[in-house]
């Protein structure tokens, strides 16, 4: 069976044996846990079609100076996706969140609802992109390159099914380059 949950959560059930494996963002390696990068993906700026920069011909980063923004609960100082909240401040958006989640699709939805302006995976966000929700702002270049990590806790006694899963997949990711297991931004 399979469940979702916060990154935080997911290291915390397999670090005490309550999970086989997780599949999480993390803010430091953890010492008692197996983790290897799963895939790498980058993060890009979005507005939603209501919002006034969705329409603008052209749109330079000092456009988004004071912007409002919606975030995910780990873009905070010390969290796994600090670099989103390091690329808001360089471009001076607002100081304030409009709204907060720890969900990606929540994330989605207030973008495309026009709460405020938000980072998504490039990859997620293409779809949207293409059926004209949503709008990538800059920058477009040196975006914040965020790892997924598969973690696993080597005290555990795996059933036979789940190791074999676990061999399978560390397998492929050993003979997988990351280059070919990171999502690019075009």
């Amino acid at each position: 069976s399979f469940s979702v949950l916060e990154s935080e959560e997911v290291e915390s059930m397999v670090s005490l044996n309550r999970a086989s494996f997780g599949i999480c963002l993390l803010s430091r390696l953890p010492k008692n846990l197996t983790h290897k990068v799963l895939y790498r993906e980058y993060f890009g700026l979005y507005c939603g079609m209501r919002h006034p920069l969705f329409q603008a011909e052209t749109i330079s980063p000092a456009d988004l100076e004071g912007e409002p923004f919606v975030a995910f609960q780990t873009e905070a100082v010390g969290g796994p996706l600090e670099e989103i909240s390091k690329l808001r401040t360089r471009l001076k958006l607002s100081p304030h969140w409009r709204g907060v989640s720890a969900s990606l699709n929540e994330i989605r939805r207030m973008i495309v609802t026009n709460i405020g302006i938000g980072a998504l995976p490039v990859h997620v966000a293409q779809q949207d992109v293409a059926s004209g929700q949503i709008r990538q702002l800059p920058p477009y270049e040196g975006l914040p390159l965020i790892n997924i990590y598969l973690i696993s806790n080597p005290a555990r006694r795996f059933t036979e099914a789940e190791a074999a899963f676990l061999s399978t997949v560390e397998s492929e990711i050993m003979m997988i380059d990351i280059a070919e297991r990171t999502y690019t931004t075009a």
